[in-house]
């Protein structure tokens, strides 16, 4: 009896717990990676060996790279730790072959909980931003990586309108108006949060996809008439892009030679007389009228800025003069923007792509007149493509790599040797595909690019519009981060890629049956 009970119910509560543990807490995600482990030790092995054995080992090969690298590897501990990191690629595909496929009732459980419990986290991470004056979403969301939780949102958002297009005329009322409320309510967030990534994969996505489902299921004029309205919107889209840079980098003023832009209007060097004048009257206005001292910094999750240098971008953003008497002109909303340490009142608009758009034109300004890379901006990521690339050149990286855990050591030497910015940073490529290339060189990339398309040739998954859609995300995000790169990732892409391609290997078996 007790072992009927483990067998009908252990698999899906230890999925359960990963479903919950991916959006809030990596200590849940450990557990249900042990109890995988458990189960693929002390369960019956006889499914393990009748699994198809090419398609097995092609699952396993990524991480059978790994092993293999820490032989040429100089940094052992690091490796070791890169191998513990990514056990999920061991232990998932042993875990999925080993146990009897899910039926559709608990596979729609589970699905569900992953579904309340990003819901739930978005709901956590919107109250926080915009009730509790969280700086922004990364701190926000403190239980969850951004960037992760906005692949999590993006999944949700494809499969329920794949979902939606595939059972639209079989759906109930209740169920048809909760898928879209679902669409439309995480779309909203991921525009909200202002979260970059997940937009640019949305739009990358949906529109193509979008317009490939309308030419194939509707009529030519009203493909015609949807194509105009895609269009359209892209065009307007990058129309108000371009209106915002012209706003931020065309001068409102008189120009000064290799003056700092900001809004239209330019703020002086740090070290030029003038603007220590003005920084002057600014510590001034802040002890007057907001009772700040001249010593007072603002923490913004890692980084600290003086309220000095907060109050001149605040006013020059407005195009005031950094005057005593200018601080009369500043409303009761600006006076507490200052004080929430926002540097530009167009961050406080509420608009979330023309803040996104206007730190990012800050970032810009910022490295050409100084050097600085702050957050993670375009510029970041470029610096650690081409210092990754120096590597790749080295003696012979371009065939075998830096070997497993040494490309961290190798990209810092690299950033400390041409005085970047960005030493002693401690970051990744940013590329999960350069990152492969440098550690294991174009051996590893062979066998990576192998590992991520066969299985799902193998079973004829790349005709599955949900798989087509979660591939899509994952190789999309990999192209601008180390999405392989973190716990969060690993067992996402293990979890969900491996499921889709073993229930699709059951199904094709024919004679095992899908129901327990």
């Amino acid at each position: 009896m007790i072992k009927r009970l483990i067998d009908e119910y252990s698999d899906a509560l230890i999925l359960a717990l990963a479903a919950v543990g991916l959006v809030f807490s990596h200590a849940l995600m450990s557990f249900s990676l042990v109890f995988m482990l458990l189960r693929v030790l002390f369960c019956n092995h006889q499914r393990l060996k009748t699994a198809p054995k090419t398609l097995l080992a092609v699952m396993l090969s990524f991480f059978a790279l790994m092993l293999v690298g820490c032989l040429w590897s100089k940094d052992l501990e690091e490796a070791l730790r890169q191998l513990n990191k990514n056990l999920p690629f061991l232990i998932v595909p042993l875990y999925f072959f080993t146990i009897p496929p899910f039926d559709k009732k608990k596979t729609q459980y589970i699905a569900a909980l992953f579904v309340l419990s990003v819901v739930a986290g978005s709901l956590i991470g919107l109250v926080r931003l915009f009730f509790f004056d969280y700086a922004d979403i990364r701190i926000a969301l403190n239980f969850s990586s951004h960037i992760r939780f906005a692949l999590f949102v993006c999944l949700i958002i494809g499969f329920a309108c794949i979902y939606l297009l595939q059972k639209a005329n079989t759906l109930s009322k209740r169920r048809l108006i909760a898928t879209i409320g679902l669409i439309v309510y995480l779309t909203g967030y991921l525009v909200a949060s202002s979260s970059l990534t997940g937009v640019v994969i949305l739009l990358v996505l949906f529109v193509p996809v979008s317009l490939w489902h309308c030419r194939k299921k509707t009529s030519h004029k009203v493909f015609t008439i949807y194509a105009l309205l895609v269009a359209a919107g892209v065009c307007t889209l990058a129309w108000y892009v371009v209106d915002c840079a012209r706003d931020y980098f065309v001068p409102k003023q008189e120009r000064v030679e290799n003056g700092f832009i900001e809004n239209g209007y330019y703020c002086y060097s740090d070290n030029t007389d003038e603007m220590q004048q003005q920084k002057a009257q600014m510590e001034k206005g802040l002890e007057k009228y907001l009772s700040i001292s001249t010593d007072s910094l603002f923490q913004d999750g890692e980084y600290r800025y003086s309220y000095t240098d907060i109050a001149c971008r605040y006013f020059n953003s407005k195009g005031l003069s950094r005057t005593l008497e200018s601080w009369n002109k500043l409303s009761d909303e600006d006076l507490a923007n200052i004080q929430k340490g926002i540097p530009n009142y167009v961050y406080a608009c509420g608009n979330p792509l023309k803040v996104r758009l206007y730190k990012t034109f800050f970032e810009f300004e910022s490295y050409r007149k100084w050097g600085k890379i702050k957050g993670s901006s375009l510029i970041q990521k470029t610096e650690l493509w081409q210092k990754t690339a120096m590597i790749c050149q080295k003696d012979c990286n371009w065939l075998h790599g830096v070997g497993t855990g040494g490309l961290k050591g190798e990209l810092n030497r690299e950033l400390v040797k041409h005085s970047s910015p960005l030493s002693d940073s401690n970051l990744m490529t940013h590329n999960q595909f350069l990152s492969v290339y440098a550690s294991w060189g174009l051996i590893g990339l062979a066998v990576f690019g192998i590992w991520l398309l066969y299985p799902a040739f193998a079973t004829n998954l790349n005709k599955s519009a949900y798989y087509l859609w979660f591939f899509g995300v994952i190789a999309i995000s990999m192209l601008s981060e180390d999405t392989l790169d973190n716990q969060q990732g690993i067992m996402l892409f293990s979890i969900v890629n491996t499921f889709l391609i073993c229930h699709k290997a059951e199904r094709d078996k024919k004679a095992v049956p899908l129901q327990r």
